[in-house]
């Protein structure tokens, strides 16, 4: 007889040994009792859980000849159970969507085939493996039959990914979904299994097996078959590693000890044993992330979870290894290891890159406000009272933090003066939006993109604030490569244009990106009609301009220098008939001032 690989040897051949899925088995088993059968199912969730297994068991159940119904407890022994089991029965039809994806091999193995019925079982079953990989137009095809069926017919989809699946086909079908295994399962049925073949495993073996599995019982299963073609009969911890390529407990120590040491040598000895070892780089970052899960677990004070999943010799070994790292340090410490298994996909230069993350796991190569030394672990919780300030010596006082989840990122000193805070007309925006607030108000506007997306800020930064018509934002740029970015990418411009909205306190304001050439020869609209306050003499230059109180706005910081304005036009004074009686002191005080601040003469004409 050949040989069968473990994971379809010890395949679930009742409800009862379907281990991990009691959700499911009991929906099932009641709903078969209740004569409560449903025309199509979905099973759904990771690999190797159980599902092709669970929908054999329901075709089994729906047509076991023990009993003149459906049974929730088919017999294993009759011969529609034996064939439905080794795969020959003609009324149970497996497809796998993965390769006959097409309309019309949905059309020739089902649609045509549904209005017949069994040949010999009570239901015909047609189970669809990796459902999502069906065409939409495959999905179209089988809409009809699968929402209308025959009454001797039953669909049982399965798939790993559920939101491939399209909700017209979801909403016909009852979804059950598959968890991944326990760790305590895992072990327990991984040990069943090394009992079963004849052989003896460490406690520390199993576990070894069930981690490597990630939740899968076919993966289990898969490497605790490839750890016995490598052992001789006695399973250990180091023949598991060995034969996995995994890291095992004794590395993970050292590794981990050298980090906690904070001594670069140790640290790229550590690496190095782990590269010459021949133990593969992605492995062995997997297999630390877990070793620093377990230690999180302990230093987070999740004690009832972490001696659940290890034995107590393990737990007391970690503990120590615990108290040199807070639950902070060691949440970043896995976020780097995410980040570089991610990176291991574009590199080959593997021990480099397994150096270069061993290091970035060391306390002190973290930001300041986090690291955590040992000793501070046993230091008094009340700080000694700070000498008091010496005269000599300016106080300092704490910049206040800022609670949020991020950390506060500090900003030169420029910044922090543009940061402050603006005048009470500019907190309110005054009456109306003009482009001076916005102006002024842009650098706040950058620095709150700049927290929330690097990319963006370099975007937005290349812009410059040309003009206000309306609630339209006009951003000049040099570089068309950015202002295409403005342009042709619609969610990245609502992205901005939803932060210039919170910063200014505003609704409705976009903004349009244009060339700075286009800008310049574009002439800048006037957003009020000019009021013409003061008109041009009579005999005045055709062409000079209105003398109004908008020409001579002064900045705050007091009058421009000459050599920067325009040459002071004389102030004309309508011409009107002084009265008979002598201006009053009143007057001609306020008709100084007004001299003074213009730097203009009076010219009196008389009426016509």
């Amino acid at each position: 007889m050949a040989y069968v690989a473990l994971y379809r040897k010890y395949r679930s051949q009742s409800f009862s040994e379907l281990m991990g899925q009691e959700q499911v088995t009991r929906t099932l088993q009641n709903a078969i009792k209740s004569r409560r059968i449903a025309h199509a199912y979905l099973f759904h969730g990771a690999r190797g859980c159980g599902k092709t297994s669970t929908a054999r068991l329901l075709a089994r159940a729906l047509n076991c000849t023990s009993q003149d119904v459906a049974t929730p407890e088919p017999c294993g022994e009759c011969h529609l159970c034996i064939s439905i089991r080794d795969g020959s029965c003609m009324d149970v039809v497996e497809i796998d969507a993965a390769s006959k994806t097409g309309i019309d091999d949905v059309r020739e193995q089902i649609i045509e085939n549904v209005q017949y019925a069994p040949t010999e079982a009570r239901y015909k079953v047609y189970i669809i493996d990796e459902v999502h990989d069906l065409s939409s137009k495959a999905f179209d095809a089988l809409l009809k039959t699968l929402e209308e069926p025959p009454a001797h017919v039953v669909f049982i989809l399965a798939t790993t990914e559920w939101h491939k699946v399209p909700i017209t086909i979801r909403s016909r079908c009852q979804p059950f979904q598959f968890k991944r295994g326990s760790l305590q399962d895992l072990m327990s049925s991984v040990q069943s299994v090394i009992t079963a073949e004849g052989y003896s495993a460490d406690e520390e073996a199993v576990l070894a097996v069930a981690r490597g599995a990630e939740g899968s019982w076919r993966d289990a299963l898969s490497l605790l078959e490839q750890v016995i073609a490598y052992s001789e009969g006695h399973i250990s911890a180091q023949t598991v590693h060995k034969a996995i390529g995994s890291v095992g407990n004794e590395s993970l120590i050292q590794i981990v000890s050298a980090i906690a040491s904070g001594e670069m040598e140790r640290v790229l000895t550590a690496a190095g044993d782990v590269v010459e070892s021949g133990t593969d780089v992605r492995q062995a970052l997997t297999t630390l992330s877990g070793y620093l899960r377990d230690l999180l677990l302990i230093s987070a004070g999740a004690k009832k979870t972490a001696q659940a999943e290890m034995s107590a010799e393990r737990y007391t070994q970690m503990a120590g290894q615990a108290s040199a790292f807070t639950p902070t340090d060691l949440l970043q410490m896995l976020e780097v290891l995410s980040a570089a298994e991610r990176d291991l996909r574009f590199t080959n230069q593997q021990r480099v890159l397994l150096e270069r993350t061993l290091l970035r796991l060391m306390p002190a190569n973290f930001a300041t406000n986090t690291r955590v030394v040992v000793e501070t672990k046993a230091a008094p919780s009340v700080l000694p009272p700070s000498p008091p300030p010496s005269s000599m010596a300016p106080a300092f006082v704490p910049r206040p933090q800022r609670t949020a989840v991020a950390p506060v990122r500090e900003y030169p000193q420029e910044e922090i003066e543009e940061e402050a805070p603006l005048p009470v007309e500019a907190n309110r925006f005054a009456e109306e939006m003009t482009l001076e607030v916005v102006r002024r108000s842009w650098s706040r506007i950058l620095r709150e993109v700049e927290r929330k997306s690097p990319n963006g800020y370099m975007v937005l930064n290349a812009g410059r604030v040309e003009r206000l018509e309306g609630k339209v934002i006009f951003l000049s740029f040099t570089d068309k490569f950015m202002l295409e970015r403005i342009q042709n990418k619609p969610e990245q411009r609502q992205f901005f244009e939803k932060h210039i909205n919170s910063v200014l306190k505003v609704e409705g304001f976009t903004i349009r990106g244009l060339l700075a050439t286009e800008a310049q020869s574009a002439p800048p609209k006037p957003s009020t009609a000019p009021s013409p306050l003061m008109e041009v003499s009579e005999g005045a230059p055709k062409g000079t301009a209105p003398n109004r109180i908008a020409d001579f706005d002064i900045g705050a910081s007091g009058r421009e220098d000459s050599a920067s304005t325009p040459p002071s036009v004389p102030v004309v004074v309508p011409a009107l008939k002084p009265p008979e009686e002598a201006v009053s002191d009143a007057h001609t005080a306020l008709v100084n001032d007004v001299l003074s601040l213009f730097e203009g003469d009076i010219v009196v004409s008389e009426p016509d």
